[in-house]
């Protein structure tokens, strides 16, 4: 192929619009043979609620010569992509009680304003900073994704608003970004043109790949056999997901799995949000009922896709809110919901629970990582250019301490080594991390938050 394809080629058909992956046709053809293009780094932050069985988190050893802890384990396979960092603290959140006051600034590094609903105020979130400086090269500044609603109202055991615990993400100080937890929503933002457009082609229930087709074909007889291959791979994972979301919203929506009494429940309950939608649509709303482990995967795959198609180059997860009380009884020996576990007071069976469920989100992560990896990007992977923080926001659920917190960072973005331990002098400011991967993503800036200097990993 001679002409050399714009970086912001996209699909096109009626209705829908889909990015498309790196391929050597986007490369100039000075440096095309010498395969010289330079990725963007992307940063995805994933925030796990309630924080860890913390003596079983730590890995022994440090460097490179280290042993993976129990709950760590399945990061085995990645161990050359992973950095483990300990000995991190959050400041800013020591003087707040509870849970929200160490949530919403998790990625901000600056106090919040203890407030029952009026007068939110925390600070600037790191990924909001990279979306500021390179959002405007991207579709989408950045992506916020969930599983649970935002929660309102107030906590009166600590008297601070609950939306403190549903964002991580702060466009500015007093604006927080709220999570989107339908995956289906996510799909349609990324892959449809405008509004309008969106809900005809949801009602009409076309797939976007079906409505890109024809503009497909004719890009595909224009390019190499390679980019033609990673065309077709690409394609098929998009209609992979897309296939896996309605078929989701087809399970929910027969009731499947669910005793009779919960299925009658649930008919109640549509009529009533039918009738309420006909009296009023801009006062109704719905909430999602998936299988949890599908939903988290879910959104990662349209995390990982969203970086794959330069849709954006910042994102954040949230697997629950701060204090999450999301039932895991759906993994072997763990009953009750994860808030009231990670309360364990020492004892050996909520210990045991808490565990297996700090480890299920490690088991998560190490899936996003997995499909990083199988991505191609250049001569390397999408991997390979990125950065993936995963943690909390608190060390033990039972102590709700913002010190020493577990942290894992995945990926090479910006030249990070990677298989290692990095033990960081006691109670180090977090945002010495932030500030480094800010630097690595390519905003040079000489601190963030609290920071006192930059944490090299």
């Amino acid at each position: 192929m001679s002409k050399i394809l714009s970086r912001r080629t996209v699909l096109r058909g009626l209705g829908a619009t889909v990015a498309l992956p790196f391929l050597d046709a986007m490369r100039p053809r000075a440096v095309r043979a010498a395969a010289a293009v330079k990725a963007p780094t992307r940063m995805g932050f994933l925030f796990m609620p309630n924080g860890v069985r913390e003596d079983r988190w730590t890995p022994e050893g440090q460097g490179t010569d280290f042993k993976f802890s129990p709950i760590l384990s399945p990061l085995e396979a990645h161990r050359k992509d992973i950095t483990v960092v300990t000995g991190l603290g959050n400041r800013a959140s020591l003087a707040g009680d509870g849970h929200y006051a160490k949530t919403a600034n998790w990625l901000t590094g600056t106090p919040i304003a203890k407030t029952t609903g009026k007068d939110l105020h925390c600070g600037i979130s790191v990924d909001q900073v990279l979306a500021k400086e390179k959002g405007y090269l991207t579709r989408f500044p950045s992506l916020e994704l969930g599983t649970e609603p935002i929660m309102s109202g107030v906590d009166r055991n600590v008297n601070y608003t609950m939306l403190y615990g549903s964002h991580i993400a702060w466009r500015t100080p007093t604006s927080p970004i709220p999570a989107e937890i339908n995956p289906r929503f996510v799909f349609d933002r990324l892959f449809r043109e405008d509004a309008a457009q969106r809900q005809a082609s949801a009602e009409e229930n076309k797939s976007v790949l079906d409505l890109v087709l024809a503009d497909a074909k004719s890009l595909r007889a224009k390019v190499g056999k390679e980019d033609q291959q990673r065309l077709d791979e690409y394609l098929e994972s998009l209609r992979h997901i897309e296939r896996r979301i309605d078929a989701d919203i087809a399970r929910v929506a027969s009731g499947e799995n669910l005793d009779p009494a919960a299925k009658e429940a649930m008919a109640r309950l549509d009529k009533r949000i039918a009738e309420a939608m006909a009296a009023n649509p801009k006062d109704a709303g719905s909430r999602l009922r998936m299988d949890h482990t599908e939903h988290c995967r879910l959104m990662l795959d349209l995390m990982a896709l969203s970086f794959q198609t330069d849709s954006t180059r910042t994102s954040t997860f949230m697997f629950g809110w701060a204090v999450s009380g999301k039932n895991f009884s759906f993994l072997p020996g763990v009953e009750g919901g994860h808030h009231q576990l990670s309360h364990h007071e020492g004892k050996a069976d909520k210990l045991d629970a808490y565990e297996k469920i700090n480890r299920w989100h490690v088991d998560q992560y190490s899936y996003l990582i997995d499909k990083l990896k199988s991505i191609q990007e250049g001569e390397g992977n999408l991997l390979d250019n990125s950065l993936i923080l995963f943690g909390s926001s608190i060390r033990d659920g039972n102590k709700h301490d913002p010190r020493n917190l577990p942290l894992v960072l995945a990926g090479h973005g910006g030249g990070v080594k990677g298989g290692q331990h990095v033990v960081a002098a006691k109670d180090t400011p977090l945002c010495n991390l932030y500030t480094g991967m800010l630097n690595r993503a390519g905003v040079e800036t000489p601190s963030f938050g609290d920071s006192s200097g930059i944490l090299e990993v």
